[in-house]
């Protein structure tokens, strides 16, 4: 049997999407801790974005930061890679109509996750210089 480029490309473009193959690239689970001025941030948001500059071309995920600590659930995780992570937090100014206020201009870093493994917990250490002002 010989194979022309033309069944070739006809068997990867139009035939092997539909057997459900899933070539996806594995995704893992991310947990960690974040401090801000040597204490555990009580409220905030992270987020882990792929650093297309550097080639990783996975999916963005978010998290809740409560008590210094966040889970990033595997269905919603990251691949390996090159990442920048953004942290922002907000304080609240007391009661439930006082409103809240940044603590810290948005603060980003790259981080380098391992490929092919889940990863370590993450430790997020924002130094008090980075407050707003």
């Amino acid at each position: 049997m010989t194979f022309n480029i033309r069944s070739v490309c006809f068997f990867f473009v139009l035939v092997l999407p539909l057997t459900g193959c899933n070539f996806a690239t594995q995704t893992y689970s991310v947990t960690g801790t974040v401090n801000y001025d040597g204490q555990p941030l009580a409220q905030g948001m992270i987020t882990l974005t792929p650093d297309g500059v550097s080639g990783n071309s996975g999916k963005s995920s978010m998290a809740e930061i409560r008590n210094g600590s966040f889970s990033v659930p595997k269905k919603y995780g990251v691949t390996g890679g090159a990442y920048r992570i953004f942290v922002e937090s907000v304080e609240s100014l007391g009661g439930e109509d006082a409103g809240s206020k940044e603590l810290f201009p948005t603060f980003s870093m790259d981080y380098h996750f391992p490929e092919g493994a889940n990863p370590p917990p993450l430790t997020i250490d924002i130094p008090k210089t980075s407050k707003k002002k």
